[in-house]
């Protein structure tokens, strides 16, 4: 078999990426220094604490404090190695051999080796819904020595590394915790290679992480989401607070060093206090509804785009965000920064045309059924832009009943087609516009269409840019045609900490490796 060299692809990588700038960390003032208890505030109990059961935001938050990937993302939101040393790709884009780092050690002292590795990405891809996307793909994944993995694809592929990283939740357990529990349910022995290790979870309290002594850092600089990670903290205590005022107050107040998930209502507030650190979060996710496509009146395309026409985007995005400031309007399922960005299927986007509406609904045969619609206060956006979009559908002759629950409760009920006709959620960034979850067949919601998964597969296997990008024009287009599921709007987060945190780099997801305190 012929290899082509190392890396081969890195540009091509580079440029299917996000081209975000750098975000600025916080400012440094003196020398890094170890010691001291985090306590970082979690916007809600998680529902789990493993990340390939799930695609809850808040589980990835500290999952990937103590669990790490093959590979990652850096500063820019390119692909770069993480518990890969390198890889190479044959010149027919079907063989992946990636080679692993030596003298990586697990949290209870076992050394990483190519074993944890393919049976950790083997029940990844039966559970995972990214897992389950790219294992369409997959003929096997199979051990080539201790450490080198080889991963072969039935049609050749130029995105399995951007499958591989956090985005895509493929993280790496040793092989007897994944034995342990197979794909019966979560994992419930939690050890990784990550900078800190699991230590304690008390439901509703905090979960709790310690610095791994023995952690194996890389040896090239920090970069984004990897290079060196170096865990300066004692301890981090991942603390749920679902209530976002109770956040400002308790990190004005000093009970809590930093806060993901902050209201932009308390934006000018905030940067007036001198002891606080406000960052904004430019992009964060788009806010999306959900349809059930399984079961119930939803499996009807036409009622499908009887929603999408009756709902206008202004009036949802305000109410969910409310300064204009952070969010924006934007027909694009993938954001204006990335270089994936058309406005194909606009004319589909923002409707709010009522009449339009209620033909669509006469078409389809609508008899007042009830639309259940599930969301949470948790994620205030969530609930503020279900409360408006709700409103509108009824305004139009829709039946609905909103439900709102705790996040884990709608995690839970979003995977039973009998429990549900919508719910509300957002849509982050991938690593490569082909691991769109909200587009998988396994996700909740079940968004399968042979001809979209079929353009996804062409997607994904296709090398050339350009080429890719007219099929990409070609997803979307079907998107909004089929009314898939509906984009409300992009929008952006603010974050906050105390100002005695430095070092912190501020990206889509918080990490708080490679950060301190300066007290």
């Amino acid at each position: 078999m012929e290899q082509c060299c190392r890396w081969r692809f890195t540009t091509l990588f580079v440029v299917c990426l996000v081209l975000l700038a750098t975000l600025p960390s916080t400012s440094v003032a003196g020398q890094p220094r170890a010691g001291g208890t985090m306590r970082f505030v979690l916007e809600g109990e998680p529902p789990t604490l493993d990340p390939h059961w799930t695609t809850a935001t808040v589980v990835m938050t500290v999952g990937s404090h103590w669990l790490e990937t093959l590979f990652t993302q850096g500063a820019k939101y390119e692909i770069i190695p993480d518990l890969a040393e390198s890889h190479t790709l044959s010149n027919d884009l079907r063989v992946y051999d990636i080679a692993l780092r030596t003298g990586v050690l697990f949290h209870n002292g076992k050394e990483m080796t190519s074993a944890d590795v393919v049976a950790s990405l083997n029940r990844w891809g039966q559970v995972s819904s990214d897992g389950k996307s790219l294992f369409r793909n997959v003929d096997k994944v199979e051990a080539v020595d201790k450490y080198k993995v080889r991963i072969t694809l039935k049609v050749g592929s130029v995105v399995v590394p951007a499958y591989l990283t956090w985005t895509g939740r493929a993280f790496i357990y040793p092989k007897e915790v994944v034995d342990e529990v197979g794909t019966k349910g979560p994992v419930k022995t939690y050890i990784g290679t990550g900078p800190f290790q699991f230590v304690e979870h008390k439901p509703d309290r905090h979960i709790r992480l310690k610095r791994f002594e023995k952690y194996a850092a890389r040896t090239d600089m920090p970069n984004g989401f990897g290079g060196k990670k170096v865990a300066y903290f004692d301890e981090i205590l991942m603390i749920p607070v679902p209530e976002q005022a109770q956040r400002v107050t308790m990190v004005q107040t000093g009970e809590l060093d930093f806060s993901d998930w902050i209201s932009p209502d308390a934006y000018d507030r905030l940067k007036a206090d001198p002891q606080v650190t406000t960052l904004v979060v430019k992009p964060k996710e788009w806010i999306i509804g959900v349809f059930n496509k399984k079961k119930g009146i939803f499996t009807n395309k036409t009622m499908r785009q009887a929603v999408q026409a009756a709902l206008s985007m202004k009036p949802v995005m305000t109410n969910a965000v409310g300064r204009p400031e952070f969010y924006r309007l934007d027909p694009s399922i993938i954001f204006r920064e990335s270089v994936w960005w058309t406005d194909v299927g606009k004319e589909l986007y923002d409707q709010g045309n009522p009449e339009k509406a209620k033909r669509l609904m006469r078409e389809a045969g609508y008899k007042g059924e009830t639309i259940r619609w599930i969301c949470t206060k948790e994620y205030e956006w969530m609930y503020q832009s279900a409360v408006i979009g709700a409103q509108q559908l009824k305004d139009v002759g829709f039946n609905v009943d909103l439900q709102v629950m705790d996040w884990a409760s709608v995690v839970q009920r979003r995977t039973n087609p009998d429990a549900y006709e919508m719910f509300t959620t957002g849509q982050g960034m991938p690593a490569d516009a082909a691991q769109f979850v909200s587009l998988a067949c396994g996700y909740p919601g079940w968004t399968c269409f042979p001809e979209l998964d079929d353009l996804l597969l062409k997607f994904a296997s296709t090398a050339k840019f350009d080429d890719r990008y007219k099929i990409w024009k070609q997803i979307q287009t079907f998107f909004y045609e089929n009314a898939v599921n509906v984009k409300m709007g992009d929008f952006f987060t603010l974050r906050i900490h105390k100002n005695y945190v430095k070092g912190y780099t501020n990206m889509n997801l918080a990490f708080l490796w490679n950060t301190w305190f300066e007290k």
